[in-house]
């Protein structure tokens, strides 16, 4: 393929900026079109980062479209992602690919059927630290896996529900901390040991709030396919913090990785840290790295090569996800 890529974004609520701004000037797409039942929310849009503005995804259908991003409330990735699909779309889709197992392997049937291609925005694999983190692990720098641990502890409640009411319900948005704030750490886990094999977990909604029905917290016993465990700690009832962990015991090393950049404490003393590029504000927590991951689904489809995101990743991390909300204390094997 050597023309530029031509793009519509569906959905033009809060993390929607994160896609406008991967595409103003991109080097390989031009963004055509954006999408969303609430006109004025897709002008505005569009006045930022450009194409035109419509009120409904189907009017896509017969329109010259490459690659849609879907960027709407979780129940609604699966409907929408399989109707672009089936138009001939490839879909770049905002995490979760979809909020059960169902759904997401149904959007996998979907894309082998339709030979479009189907990612899931993960853009933490894309910062500096887990990158770095990953070329480690992958190469046995510092031995092999001892134990590790996953860690999210944030604040939502108030106006982050009342504002956007798909949030903080089951049908909508099918869970909380789990599925919402915690599931980009935990694919990250999944992603540097080489995979959850299964798990225990106990989850909850402690906060006595008539803001959400969901979890808002977890504690999680993972057995990862390397053999060794790990655990899982996530919140979202501390005030006034977003903080993110991944921390890998090595056999040489200790490895802990953040948005900020990732430490490496040797086992003679020596600590090595490498710094990131971050954001401040209210939205920091996304990260910088939705554009890098953008591009490489783009380039990904231009150069006809596996994407770092695939849906095969989407449906591992629901299946975390769904495996923790069922649990009840007991182990789940995942893919069972």
């Amino acid at each position: 393929m050597n023309r530029r890529l031509r793009v519509a974004v569906i959905g033009c609520g809060a993390v929607s900026k994160n896609h406008g701004k991967a595409l103003t000037n991109n080097r390989y797409a031009d963004l055509v079109y954006a999408v969303d039942k609430e006109i004025d929310r897709a002008e505005e849009f569009c006045g930022k980062y450009g194409g035109t503005p419509l009120c409904d995804y189907r009017l896509l259908f017969d329109k010259d479209i490459d690659v849609v991003h879907v960027v709407t409330p979780h129940d609604t990735h699966c409907r929408i992602a399989v109707d672009l699909m089936e138009h001939g779309m490839d879909v770049f889709c905002e995490k979760p690919l979809a909020i059960t197992v169902g759904d997401a392997e149904y959007m996998i049937k979907k894309s082998s059927e339709t030979k479009r291609r189907l990612g899931v925005c993960f853009q933490n694999r894309m910062n500096l630290a887990s990158v770095e983190a990953k070329r480690i692990m992958d190469e046995g720098v510092y031995g092999r896996l001892v134990s590790a641990m996953a860690f999210v502890a944030w604040d939502r409640h108030g106006t982050y529900y009342s504002a956007s009411p798909w949030r903080g319900t089951y049908e909508h948005e099918g869970g909380g901390c789990i599925i919402n704030q915690s599931i980009h750490t935990l694919d990250l886990l999944d992603y540097l040991t080489g995979g959850v094999e299964s798990l225990a977990a106990v989850d909850a909604r402690l906060r006595e709030t008539d803001d959400y029905e969901v979890d808002d917290f977890a504690m999680i016993l993972f057995r990862l396919k390397c053999g060794v465990d790990a655990v899982g700690f996530c919140t979202n009832c501390y005030p006034d913090s977003k903080a993110c962990t991944v921390e890998l015991r090595l056999e040489k090393a200790v490895l802990t990785v953040k948005q900020s950049g990732l430490t490496i404490e040797e086992r003679d003393g020596n600590v090595i840290f490498h710094q990131a590029e971050t954001l401040s504000g209210e939205k920091s927590e996304w990260g910088v790295s939705h554009s890098a991951l953008i591009n490489e689904f783009y380039r990904s489809i231009i150069e006809d090569r596996p994407f770092i995101c695939d849906c095969s990743t989407g449906l591992a991390a629901v299946r975390i996800v769904n495996a923790i909300q069922h649990s009840k204390g007991k182990f789940i094997k995942l893919g069972e």
